[in-house]
């Protein structure tokens, strides 16, 4: 029993700020708008009256989002989900606060019903339901995008570390014909440059830019590093890794990437554009 309590009296907390500003809405807006006529001209006994209808769908609130819900979440029975929508929840407390609000209108401020009256009831019946349907509904949506956003980061790091063990492999360059081979590690290739029958593969080695000029085209060397997604051509003689560019920058209508690290720019047409623009 203690238990039970203690768990309506939590549902409570977390309901209480947003119930107190429903009722505090609705106490304004009856008291600037006087939606009925209400024949009490004294101001004292009118504010009164309006705490005491305030009061009402208050307690309603707490009755149907925190006593009755907390119950039927409790029981097995199999139509408790369908029961405990948003939407058969906010009807129950739009009929009880329509049947409160009418018998609190007509017996407490003697006012007289018909069916302009009966409408504005309903119509002011259902704010609360609607108010706290959105008020769940965009709190639903923030804890989801919240969940997608911690998920797209584990996927991130997960990727980055898949990442981190793919490019410390180690390649092995060769020339045509196999008669001149060179090992480096993936990751530290920075570029790689044709200069006629030959490339100029730039890496780096113990914090410095090293070169090794080898016999063979850039288009070999770019299908033996195809695996390695860090890898973008950016002109028809450049082969760069996309974690060693800085900026891409424009001089009229020619454009070059510069390099981390280094004062060397290599150039990118417009071929390649769109592609680097992507990765940047």
């Amino acid at each position: 029993m203690n238990s039970q309590l203690s768990q309506i009296i939590e549902g409570s907390k977390e309901r209480l700020r947003l119930f107190l500003s429903i009722g505090l809405g609705i106490f304004m807006f009856m008291l600037f708008f006087e939606p009925f006529s209400i024949f009490l001209s004294d101001l004292n006994k009118r504010l009164v009256f309006l705490v005491g209808l305030t009061g009402i769908f208050f307690v309603l609130m707490m009755l149907v989002y925190v006593v009755i819900s907390h119950f039927f979440a409790r029981s097995r029975s199999p139509i408790k989900e369908s029961f405990l929508s948003s939407y058969v929840t906010g009807f129950i407390l739009m009929v009880l606060s329509s049947i409160a609000l009418t018998f609190y209108l007509r017996y407490v401020g003697m006012v007289n019903m018909s069916f302009f009256t009966f409408f504005k009831i309903l119509v002011i019946s259902l704010v609360p339901p609607v108010t706290i349907s959105l008020h769940d509904t965009i709190q639903n949506l923030k804890a989801h995008n919240a969940a997608l956003i911690l998920a797209r980061e584990k996927e991130r790091k997960r990727v980055e570390r898949y990442e981190d063990e793919f490019l410390s492999k180690t390649v092995e360059l060769s020339a045509e014909g196999g008669r001149d081979t060179f090992k480096v590690v993936v990751s530290d290739i920075i570029y790689v440059v044709s200069a006629d029958n030959y490339v100029e593969i730039v890496f780096k080695e113990n914090e410095h830019f090293e070169k090794k000029l080898l016999r063979n085209t850039l288009k070999n060397l770019q299908l033996l590093l195809s695996p390695y997604s860090n890898f973008i051509r950016c002109h028809r003689t450049c082969l760069v890794n996309i974690h060693f560019i800085d900026q891409l920058r424009k001089n009229y209508n020619n454009y070059w990437i510069s390099l981390k690290g280094t004062d060397q720019k290599l150039p990118v047409s417009r071929q390649y554009l769109l592609r680097v623009r992507e990765v940047m």
